[in-house]
Formats: structure tokens, C-alpha cells, sequence
């Protein structure tokens, strides 16, 4: 009991445990039985080439969403350098990818966006605008891949199918939530409204009498934000295109992968195809990373393809690149971030004393 009071209190520490016992279990199932000499000797035959194209393609994802969110903040008349919007980046990704179903990211990198001097309301809403363009790129993606390409997902997935219509859905109805605070604004505050009288009602929220007011303040202007996109059509555009560009670029990695083993068991298209479906299948489950499913779909999916020689491999370097490389760099972002703030706060406590002494 006092442990999980504990945890209650300090959830960032329930979020680690949570993310390290998912990322043990799934190491263990995955790995065991596993001829660790054959799966070094196995990672060790891809060129170093494709290699570097795939850290590459994680980098231009990271580049990508500094640069959206630097241009829906620049939009706000913020002036800010993309490099400490790459910084809120990499932030939400190490806080996406600690917590289930992603929740973590946009949280702290609007507390980072909010202590830098950017507007709550405004950042929230640049973020907000920043998740539109993911979700609907991952909902067309998803749907398309369900029209034209049913067949192959029901090869691939097999048993796994209804984690794929699963996670589809679950992006389509958020999808539907922005877009009704978007389109409209005063029913998405009747029902948020209502949502936050209930929650305050069971105790889980504690009672906030500024919070409605602030509440119909964002989603205002957050309609009043999507309203100049849409009004700018060439923004709309370049944003548009960033987003593909960006979770593309993902979705090249086992291919790239593929490509470096130089094997011949397949179609780079068909690998690129599996990847898209997993990406929109495993997008919003209640897990840390994803981890877990995301493996297990792979093994499933790919199996054929890279056959057992390069299978685990192949798998252990798409997720290491695609995943635990940005987590790490992110980690590492957060840890120096969190270092500079406290040089900071030394530096205006010794001005303060020494202004106080004079």
C-alpha cells in the first residue's frame, strides 16, 4: 500500500518503472533461446552505408517537427531558432516515449515552451496544430493502406489484424476530438465543460474556479490558429509536406535495413507497406514506447522476408534506430536542460545577493 501511494504521488517515477519492467519482459521474450555470437555476426553484415542512411532518416524526422513546430510558433510572431525547437522535440519524444500511448510528450514540452516565454495558450495551441497534421497524415495512411492494401495487412498481420484496425481507430477518434475543437468550438466547451464538472465531482480533479475560463481561452484560440492555416493555403501546404516528409522517413528504415544485407526475399515496397501498417497499428496503444507489440508485430510481419538468419537483427536495429536512439538523445537533451536550469537559477540567486549586499 505505501508503494502505491508512493507511485501515486511521484507518477515519474511509476513512468520509469513502468517503461523499464515493458522494455525487460520484452527483451526477455523476444531474445531467449537467441544465439547471441550468430545475432552479432548477423548485425555485423549490414553495410555501413545503409547504416548511416537510417540514422540519417531519424535525424530528418527530428529536423522535420523542429522545423513544423518552428514555423507554427514563427506563426505566432514568436521568434525562436529552430535548434530550441529541435530541443522541445527531442524533449517530447523522451517524455512520448516513457509514458503510454505517448501522453507524456506534450505535456513537458509545453512546460519547456511555457518556461522559454512562449505563451501557454499559444504553445498549447502551436502543439495542438502540430498533432492535427500527425493524426491526419496517420488516419489517411491508415485508411489507405485498408482500401488498397487490405489483402497485405491481413497476410502479414495475421492473428495480429485487429491490433492494426485497433490502432486506426483509436487515431481516428482523436483525429475527431481536434477536429471538433476546431470546427466546433462551442460544443467542444459544453462537452469539456461537463468532463471537467465530473472529474472534479469524483475528486480526481480539484476544484478550479479560473479553469473554464481558461479552458474557453484555448480552445478559442486554437480555432482562431487552424482558422489562419487553412486561410493560408501555402502554409497549409509546406506543413503538410514536412509532416510526410518526416513520418516517412521512419518508414525507410527497415528498408534501408534490407537494402544493407543486400538480400533478395522480398519487395522494398511490400517492407515499406508492413512498416506504415505497424507504425498506425501500434501509434496509440497504452504502452511505454510501444514496446512490446511493436516487436512481436515486426517478428510476425517481416519473418518471411528477412527470414530467421536476419529477422531478430534486422528487427534490433530498426528499433534501436527508429526508437531507443532518439529516447536516449532525448534523455540526454532533458538531463542538460535540467542542469542549465539550475546554473541559471545559481546565477540570479548570486546577482540577488549581491544586489541586496550593495
Amino acid at each position: 500500500m505505501r508503494l502505491l501511494s508512493f507511485l501515486k504521488k511521484h507518477k515519474q517515477y511509476a513512468n520509469v518503472i513502468l517503461f523499464l519492467a515493458v522494455a525487460f519482459l520484452t527483451a526477455y521474450t523476444i531474445y531467449k533461446g537467441i544465439n547471441t555470437t550468430d545475432l552479432i555476426k548477423s548485425m555485423k553484415q549490414i553495410s555501413l552505408f545503409w547504416l548511416i542512411l537510417c540514422i540519417a532518416a531519424v535525424l530528418t524526422f527530428v529536423l522535420m517537427e523542429g522545423i513544423i513546430l518552428w514555423l507554427l510558433l514563427k506563426q505566432k510572431g514568436k521568434k525562436l531558432s529552430i535548434f530550441r525547437c529541435i530541443k522541445y522535440t527531442l524533449i517530447g519524444y523522451f517524455y512520448s516515449g516513457l509514458t503510454p500511448s505517448a501522453s507524456g510528450g506534450q505535456p513537458f514540452q509545453l512546460y519547456h515552451m511555457a518556461k522559454d516565454g512562449n505563451g501557454t495558450a499559444k504553445s498549447t495551441a502551436a502543439l495542438l496544430s502540430m498533432a492535427l497534421f500527425y493524426k491526419l497524415i496517420m488516419v489517411l495512411m491508415g485508411t489507405g493502406l485498408c482500401l488498397y492494401w487490405s489483402k497485405g495487412i491481413k497476410e502479414y498481420f495475421g492473428i495480429y489484424i485487429w491490433v492494426y484496425y485497433l490502432g486506426l481507430s483509436l487515431n481516428v477518434i482523436v483525429l475527431l476530438a481536434i477536429l471538433t475543437f476546431m470546427s466546433i468550438p462551442e460544443k467542444a466547451k459544453g462537452i469539456v465543460h461537463k468532463v471537467i464538472h465530473l472529474l472534479t465531482k469524483l475528486k480526481i480533479l480539484k476544484e478550479n474556479h479560473n479553469r473554464n475560463e481558461k479552458i474557453d481561452s484555448f480552445i478559442t484560440g486554437y480555432k482562431d490558429s487552424i482558422g489562419f492555416l487553412f486561410s493560408n493555403k501555402g502554409k497549409m501546404g509546406v506543413l503538410t509536406l514536412l509532416t510526410i516528409i518526416q513520418r516517412v522517413s521512419l518508414l525507410l528504415i527497415p528498408v534501408f535495413i534490407y537494402m544493407g544485407l543486400y538480400l533478395k526475399t522480398g519487395n522494398p515496397l511490400t517492407i515499406f507497406l508492413i512498416q506504415a501498417a505497424i507504425y498506425v497499428a501500434v501509434d496509440m496503444l497504452p504502452l511505454p514506447g510501444a514496446q512490446g507489440i511493436t516487436e512481436i508485430i515486426y517478428i510476425n510481419a517481416l519473418g518471411s522476408i528477412f527470414t530467421e538468419k536476419y529477422l531478430t537483427a534486422s528487427m534490433i536495429i530498426t528499433r534501436s534506430v527508429s526508437f531507443y536512439l532518439i529516447f536516449i538523445i532525448g534523455m540526454a537533451v532533458v538531463l542538460l536542460n535540467g542542469c542549465d536550469c539550475i546554473q541559471r537559477t545559481k546565477r540570479s540567486s548570486h546577482r540577488l545577493v549581491k544586489e541586496l549586499e550593495s
